[in-house]
C-alpha cells in the first residue's frame, strides 16, 4: 500500500480520535481549534488521489504541489473568507489557512517520498 494512502488513513484516524476525545474531555486549544485543520488536506488529498487512481490506468499517479496548494487555497477562501461572512457559526482565522497549506505540503512530501522509494525498489528488483 502506498505511503500516501497510509498517511491519509493515519490523519483520518487522528481526526476521529480528536473528535471522540473532544466530546468527553477538555483538551488544549490546539486540539479543539487547529488539529482538524492540519489533518484536513491530507485526508481530502488522499481521497482525491484514490479516486483519480480508480479512474486512471497510470501506476505512478501523484498530486502536484500546484494542485495540493490550489485545493488548500480553495478551502481557505471558502472556510475562512466566505463562510464567516455568510454564517455566524464560522470564524475566520489566519492560522487555519497556514495549517491547510502545511497539511497539503506534508501530504505532497509523503507522496514524493512514496514515489522515490517505489522507484528505487523497482530498480533493485530489476537488478535481480
Amino acid at each position: 500500500m502506498k505511503k500516501s494512502y497510509l498517511f491519509a488513513i493515519l490523519c483520518f484516524s487522528l481526526f476521529l480520535l480528536n473528535l471522540f476525545l473532544l466530546k468527553f474531555f477538555s483538551l488544549p486549544e490546539f486540539f479543539s481549534s487547529y488539529l482538524n485543520d492540519l489533518l484536513c488536506m491530507p485526508v481530502v488529498l488522499g481521497i482525491c488521489l484514490f479516486l483519480i487512481s480508480k479512474f486512471s490506468r497510470k501506476e505512478q499517479l501523484q498530486i502536484s504541489i500546484f494542485s495540493a496548494f490550489s485545493l488548500a487555497a480553495f478551502y481557505s477562501l471558502y472556510f475562512e473568507l466566505y463562510l464567516p461572512e455568510a454564517t455566524d457559526r464560522y470564524t475566520a482565522d489566519v492560522l487555519d489557512v497556514l495549517l491547510y497549506f502545511t497539511g497539503a505540503f506534508a501530504f505532497w512530501l509523503v507522496q514524493k517520498l512514496d514515489i522515490a522509494t517505489g522507484t528505487s525498489a523497482i530498480k533493485k528488483a530489476a537488478q535481480y
